[in-house]
């Protein structure tokens, strides 16, 4: 791969910037909850009621531009990937390589499933909720019939993308695949996601969902130290 390519790559993967922004405004539009919120049933909290329509519009529309940007930068980066797989001569390394790779390109489809259908979801409550008159118990018991013809899907597709994509990134900076040092593992999403969670946990925000945004925003810090390991390679083949 010569300096001219590595740089074309890097160019697109910086597409996840406003990809993630997107997606990050489209996390709050949904996330944010008044600090009263309590837990309904499962999943439901009172504090989805509070969630304008308009919310749910804004966070599909980022939802669907945000995946655009997304595919545009990962295949960028699954091009590098590949580059480094070709010439990989360790069966292991090989592996998780294809892991990493398999993780990035199911975010492709999840991404956008999952922000239409979270959003569908808790809009569908909301709808329902309203209908039933204050008859929480009622619509909680109609609601579930909706979230049971999507649970398997919907959490399926999600768990199957975090863990080829944090599996995938932890394997290739630990096993030295990538030219990273190994810090670099804390930029999985899941780990930032989790940092998110432990702040929201210790500071008492005067709100719930402080911590909604901060997976999207790993994947930028994730992909940033993509890039930084595609130019570390590019440097390397220059001076050799």
């Amino acid at each position: 791969m010569n300096s001219i390519q590595s740089h074309k790559i890097c160019r697109r993967m910086l597409l996840i910037i406003p990809a993630m922004i997107l997606f990050i405004i489209g996390d709050y539009c949904m996330g944010l909850e008044p600090a009263g919120s309590q837990n309904v049933s499962g999943m439901i909290s009172t504090g989805w009621t509070s969630i304008a329509d308009w919310r749910f519009a804004v966070s599909n529309i980022g939802g669907m531009l945000g995946t655009a940007l997304y595919a545009l930068a990962a295949f960028a980066f699954v091009d590098y990937l590949r580059a480094k797989r070709a010439v990989c001569r360790n069966s292991r390394d090989r592996f998780w390589l294809w892991v990493y790779i398999a993780g990035l390109l199911c975010g492709v489809m999840v991404f956008l499933y999952f922000h239409l259908a979270c959003g569908t979801l808790i809009h569908s409550y909301n709808v329902i909720a309203d209908a039933a008159q204050g008859n929480t118990g009622r619509a909680v018991q109609i609601w579930q019939r909706v979230y049971t013809v999507q649970a398997v899907p919907f959490w399926t597709t999600f768990i199957v993308m975090c863990l080829t994509s944090t599996g995938g990134w932890f394997a290739v900076v630990l096993r030295g695949i990538l030219p990273l040092r190994k810090i670099w593992v804390l930029a999985a999403p899941i780990a930032v996601a989790g940092i998110g969670f432990l702040l929201e946990t210790l500071i008492p925000f005067p709100f719930h969902g402080f911590a909604s945004g901060f997976e999207s925003a790993g994947w930028i810090i994730m992909f940033l130290g993509g890039i930084k390991a595609v130019r570390t390679d590019c440097g390397a083949l220059q001076s050799a």
